[in-house]
């Protein structure tokens, strides 16, 4: 048997990989029911403009996966859009541009307001665009994966916990336990340094107003954004996660028209963080025991490739995408400058 631990898009992305690849008695196990852990709480954002030659790979290698279900998961590519408040943040996305070029995207520079009408550009001094992105309902997608892994042949044991006896009797364990990964590692007698971070969305709206194809739109030096759905706009950043008066306050400097005094909804989920801010997927220290982990941030988006190639690695295989410098018992910590 392959037991996986968490029945999120990580575990069960990789529960797919590995039964159609042959795999027999992979089973998924879970406490919670779908969507209840940190996917089902995830902005449903997709990027390639990472800062680091992995991350860019990871999303390239990944966006055929949602483009192909684009009906199924709410995958619209209506690109992201960083735009530069302060002097610092401009340079910084001129850097930014230069890496993701030589990396293969088709960095674009457009006026702000013509993507994002309501926006107050006045101050701004650049932005950067890439059309290869866009935004997916992250629910949807673990749908897609829960039907697909269950058709290839994979058991999927939602409400339950792994008994320790067949953990033991296990040919491989995957820790694929999101933000409760570190836990679930000592279980197995394995250190993985991933700590929870809680995030916040706070959704305003409707706006009869708001046009179509909005973008993900990040405020480079600040590190607020947000993004469309349904006629609404969905509200992240910084400061205090269960506070919405910093949040309003950045809405009436940048985008007015959307800064209402009251919001509609708002709800927390888990970043589950790293040192490094890259995940930890790999074998382990005690062999048979492998880390599909530690994402902060980036499970959704990362999960068609990630998955495809960890099954890879488990059953000997060539894996599509090298990760190898994801390992959990890599020493040097990994760089992308877009995490800065």
């Amino acid at each position: 048997m392959i037991a996986i631990l968490g029945g999120g898009v990580a575990g069960v992305s990789t529960a797919r990989s590995l039964a159609l690849r042959g795999a027999r008695d992979v089973v998924v196990f879970d406490p919670r029911q779908p969507g209840q852990g940190s996917t089902g709480a995830a902005l449903g954002g997709f990027r390639t403009q990472h800062g680091s030659a992995i991350n860019v790979a990871l999303s390239l290698a990944s966006r055929e996966y949602f483009a192909q279900r684009a009906d199924r998961v709410g995958f619209q590519p209506v690109g992201y859009l960083y735009v530069a408040e302060t002097p610092a943040a401009a340079g910084e996305l001129a850097a930014r541009a230069q890496v993701q070029r030589e990396l293969g995207l088709p960095i674009e520079h457009p006026s702000p307001k013509a993507l994002v009408p309501f926006l107050e550009t006045g101050d701004l001094l650049g932005a950067n665009y890439c059309a290869l992105d866009g935004v997916y309902l992250p629910p949807l997608v673990l749908g897609c994966y829960v039907e697909e892994a269950r058709s290839a042949g994979a058991e999927l044991r939602y409400g339950q916990v792994a008994a320790p006896v067949e953990l033991e009797r296990a040919d491989a364990v995957v820790v694929a336990a999101g933000a409760w990964s570190a836990e679930a590692g000592r279980q197995l007698g394995v250190e993985l340094a991933v700590t929870p971070l809680e995030r916040a969305i706070f959704q305003i709206g409707p706006f009869d107003w708001l046009p179509p194809r909005v973008p993900v739109t990040l405020e480079a030096g600040s590190g607020y954004h947000f993004r469309e759905r349904d006629g609404r706009l969905l509200l992240t950043g910084p400061g205090d996660q269960h506070a919405y008066d910093h949040f309003l306050a950045w809405l009436e400097r940048r985008a007015p028209r959307a800064a209402v005094p009251d919001f509609e909804r708002h709800w927390t989920g888990n970043y589950e963080m790293t040192a490094d801010h890259h995940p930890l997927v790999g074998e382990t220290e005690r062999p048979g025991v492998w880390a599909c982990c530690g994402f902060s941030g980036h499970g959704v988006m990362h999960s068609p490739a990630v998955g495809e190639s960890l099954a890879a690695m488990i059953l000997g295989e060539t894996p599509p995408v090298d990760i190898s410098a994801l390992s959990p018992l890599r020493t040097e910590p990994l760089v992308d400058r877009t995490q800065l």
